[in-house]
């Protein structure tokens, strides 16, 4: 096995340096499978893997029934990818009570919060909320004080689907059904398109919650490289689809937590034409969506024409997390999605969709998340800077696209969990990195929340944290 690994990686390089030196120019095809096969004296698998791991690294595209090319923008990462290769082999799940340890400081007030993903109370805008919930509670009191239909309130759908009128397939609103939260609508989505012992394809890393939920249920994790910049790999993926290995796949395209990477639109594209092609249902988690710092950028779902994405998304983490106020478009699978929400919670509180109704169709919400986005870019640019000049040499970052989390790459002598230890101790609560994988991935990593402006207090955590990693 290590001489094979050293061989694929051998070639990895080998072909990087031909396309760097130019000998293979971006959009030129390069030689098939077979022939490099015979090129290198190697097995047509050890090939397979080396293309595996330049497409997870962004410097060839791979295109069914057309070949292999060269990316058009190709390049070596200027950092090191955050990807580990591995077998791909269903694992069960288990770190309900490690997530539990590590999320509990978070009630603590006096810690230094660097653990949870959270923009911080004083970047949002809390008493106009607070106003507005007033405000409707008391012109629409009946209404708050009653049940809510299943689907969702009338006007707060309208401005959800409304949100959509610039996808290439829109959401209507009547596919559209309220949850609590995008958690119950994860869960909703798993319930609905799997059964007890089935495997779902994840990106590793990848939230931790979504990991829980695969536990809770007795499914089981098919985890798929993932590139810091580009997402899963598209290859390993379709493999995984081809031969019936998984009964769903779950993922986040838009400033993905913990990674912090936007998928372009070429890989969404192709993301939900494998899905649609194999007939593999794609569970998408977009709640950080609304944070990207530029451009109009669009969810997996607004390609989806043949229904097999069930989008979930919420406002916990763009407005207000106490609200939790989310929801699903299941797009084929609606009718057994809407049966288990009724049977799971019936419905959703009438007063936060009374509240964000107003608040969308006002366009208070609208110009919020503009003024959060640059906030959030501004925080975690400073943050990361902070980290890297505390923190000990070889420590590295993937520069996020969006939301409020960075992913800390540790000398690997440095055990992010013994950090958590160490750090709590000192009063600063962090997120160790093995939780972010269902198997024994990630130690040396670490998960820092930037949703808070840097100050001297937080300053002075970043330089503990330093102090304790270099110690090691």
């Amino acid at each position: 096995m290590a001489h094979e690994r050293f061989l694929y990686e051998s070639i990895s390089q080998q072909l990087r340096n031909q396309i760097r030196s130019g000998s293979y120019r971006a959009g030129e095809r390069l030689p098939s499978v077979r022939r490099l096969s015979q090129v290198f004296g190697v097995s047509i698998n050890t090939v397979v893997q080396c293309f595996r791991q330049l497409e997870i690294d962004g410097i060839i595209d791979i295109r069914p029934r057309s070949g292999v090319f060269v990316a058009s923008a190709s390049a070596v990462p200027p950092q090191p990818a955050t990807v580990t290769h591995f077998p791909s082999l269903p694992v069960e799940v288990s770190l309900s009570e490690d997530i539990l340890h590590y999320m509990e400081p978070h009630m603590e007030e006096h810690l230094v919060h660097l653990g949870i993903a959270l923009p911080a109370r004083e970047i949002m805008p809390i008493e106009r909320i607070l106003r507005s919930l007033r405000e409707v509670t008391r012109k629409h009191a009946l209404q708050a004080w009653d049940y809510m239909h299943p689907n969702g309130h009338d006007a707060f759908t309208h401005q959800l689907a409304r949100r959509s009128l610039n996808y290439p397939v829109p959401i209507t609103q009547e596919d559209l059904i309220i949850t609590n939260g995008c958690m119950e609508a994860i869960e909703l989505a798993l319930r609905t398109v799997t059964r007890r012992g089935d495997t779902v394809a994840v990106e590793t890393p990848t939230y931790y919650g979504a990991l829980v939920a695969l536990e809770v249920m007795q499914r089981k994790a098919l985890e798929i490289p993932t590139h810091y910049r580009d997402g899963m790999c598209l290859y390993t993926l379709e493999q995984a689809f081809k031969h019936g290995r998984v009964s769903a796949c779950l993922v986040s395209c838009n400033a993905q937590n913990p990674l912090g990477f936007t998928m372009s639109v070429e890989r969404k594209l192709k993301l939900v034409e494998l899905a649609t092609r194999y007939s593999v249902p794609l569970i998408e988690n977009d709640i950080w969506g609304d944070t990207v710092y530029s451009g109009n950028v669009l969810p997996a779902k607004a390609y989806d024409e043949a229904g097999m994405v069930i989008y979930c998304n919420s406002f916990s983490k763009s407005l207000m997390p106490g609200m939790r106020l989310g929801w699903v478009a299941p797009g084929r699978f609606h009718h057994r999605l809407r049966e288990l929400k009724q049977i799971n919670s019936i419905t959703t509180a009438s007063a936060p969709q009374l509240l964000m109704a107003r608040l969308m169709e006002s366009g208070f919400y609208a110009q919020h998340v503009q003024q959060l986005r640059r906030q959030l870019a501004v925080q975690t640019r400073e943050t990361a800077a902070a980290v890297l000049e505390a923190f000990p040499a070889g420590t590295r970052i993937d520069t996020p696209t969006g939301g409020c989390v960075l992913w800390v790459g540790l000398p690997n002598r440095i055990d992010s969990r013994v950090l958590f230890d160490r750090a709590l101790t000192n009063g600063i609560h962090i997120f160790p990195g093995n939780v972010f994988s269902a198997g024994p991935r990630h130690f040396n990593y670490l998960r820092l929340n930037a949703g808070t402006p840097i100050n001297a207090r937080l300053h002075q955590a970043i330089n503990q944290l330093g102090e304790m990693a270099r110690a090691f």
